[in-house]
C-alpha cells in the first residue's frame, strides 16, 4: 500500500507526463509561425511579498515563438526562483492561438492535466494539520509551490472575438451574520494560534465578542478583505452566448483553439493611465475585529 508521499511522488510523475505530451502537441499544432503573446512581469523578491502593490511595469511583450517558448516553459514552472518569494506566485499572463480543428484532442489533453493537478491537491489536502502539510510536501519535493502546481490550464470554451487584458484590483465583501459570527468566536476560544498564550487569546476573542454583541441592532457586519493585484482577461464570445462576456484570471497563458486571431487589448502597466472611477465604499471607519476584517455597516 502507497504512503501519501508515495502518491504524492506518483501523482506528480502522471502530471508531468500528461504536461509533457500537451506541450507536445501544442507545439505541433502550434506550427512554423505560431501566434501567440506573453506580458513578462517581475518577479516579487523574498521579504518584499507583504508590501503595498503601487506600481507594476510589464517589462517585455513577447511574440512568436519566444512567447510560445515562455508560455510551455511557465505551465510547468512549479519551484522556488532563488532570491524570489515563494508566497507571492509566479504569474505569466498571455495567450496562445491553435487550430480550431485541433479542439477536440486538446479539450482532452487540458482536462487529462487538469484532473492530475485536482488529485494532487485533493491528496495534499488529507493532511488537516497546515504544518503536515508543508511539511510532506517540501520534503517529498524541495521547492515545490504548490499553488503552481494547483493552477488549472484555460482552453477558451467558445470562439472569442476580443481578448481585453487588464487588473484586478477588488476587495471581497460579504455581509456576516452576528449571531453566527459569535458562535464562530466562542468555537475558537479554545484554540489559540501557534506561540500564543491560551489564557491571552481567551481574552481577546472574549473582547471581540463582546464588540459584537454591544452593538446597535441597526448596525450591521460586512467583511471586507483586499485581494491581491492580479492580472485578469475579459474574453466576448463570437457567438452571441449568455453572457456573451466573461472574465477569467491571467495568472497563466490562455489556449485558444479557432481560426481566427480576436482583437486584442495588451495587458498595460498597473495602475492603469485611465483607471475607472470607483463608487466610494460605505463600508469604512476602523475595522470592528482587524484579523477577520469586519467592519460595521449602517445601511
Amino acid at each position: 500500500m502507497f504512503t501519501l508521499a508515495a502518491e504524492l511522488r506518483h501523482t506528480m510523475s502522471l502530471l508531468e507526463s500528461a504536461l509533457a505530451a500537451l506541450n507536445r502537441e501544442i507545439l505541433r499544432q502550434a506550427g512554423d509561425l505560431p501566434v501567440a503573446t506573453c506580458y513578462c512581469l517581475p518577479e516579487v523578491a523574498l521579504g518584499k511579498e507583504h508590501e503595498p502593490v503601487e506600481h507594476i511595469q510589464v517589462q517585455a511583450q513577447l511574440t512568436g515563438r519566444p512567447a510560445l517558448d515562455a508560455a510551455l516553459s511557465a505551465f510547468g514552472r512549479w519551484h522556488l526562483k532563488a532570491d524570489c518569494s515563494a508566497k507571492a506566485s509566479f504569474r505569466l499572463p498571455g495567450f496562445i492561438l491553435l487550430p480550431g480543428a485541433s479542439r477536440a484532442l486538446l479539450e482532452q489533453q487540458v482536462a487529462e492535466v487538469n484532473r492530475l493537478k485536482l488529485a494532487f491537491r485533493t491528496l495534499v489536502q488529507q493532511l488537516d494539520d497546515k504544518d503536515k502539510k508543508f511539511t510532506l510536501v517540501h520534503h517529498t519535493f524541495p521547492g515545490l509551490i504548490t499553488l503552481q502546481v494547483y493552477r488549472q490550464l484555460t482552453l477558451l470554451p467558445h470562439t472569442a472575438s476580443r481578448l481585453g487584458f487588464t487588473w484586478a484590483n477588488k476587495q471581497i465583501i460579504q455581509k456576516v451574520d452576528k449571531a453566527r459570527l459569535v458562535e464562530q468566536l466562542m468555537q475558537s476560544r479554545h484554540s489559540p494560534p501557534p506561540l500564543t498564550d491560551a489564557h491571552t487569546w481567551q481574552q481577546c476573542v472574549d473582547r471581540e465578542i463582546y464588540d459584537v454583541k454591544r452593538l446597535p441592532a441597526h448596525v450591521e457586519l460586512r467583511l471586507r478583505r483586499p485581494v491581491k493585484t492580479h492580472p485578469m482577461v475579459n474574453v466576448r464570445w463570437s457567438e452571441p452566448l449568455t453572457p456573451r462576456q466573461q472574465q477569467f484570471k491571467a495568472h497563466l497563458p490562455l489556449l485558444l483553439c479557432q481560426d481566427e486571431l480576436p482583437a486584442i487589448t495588451h495587458l498595460g502597466d498597473y495602475p492603469p493611465a485611465k483607471a475607472r472611477k470607483q463608487r466610494a465604499a460605505r463600508i469604512g471607519g476602523e475595522p470592528l475585529i482587524p484579523r477577520l476584517h469586519i467592519y460595521p455597516f449602517e445601511p
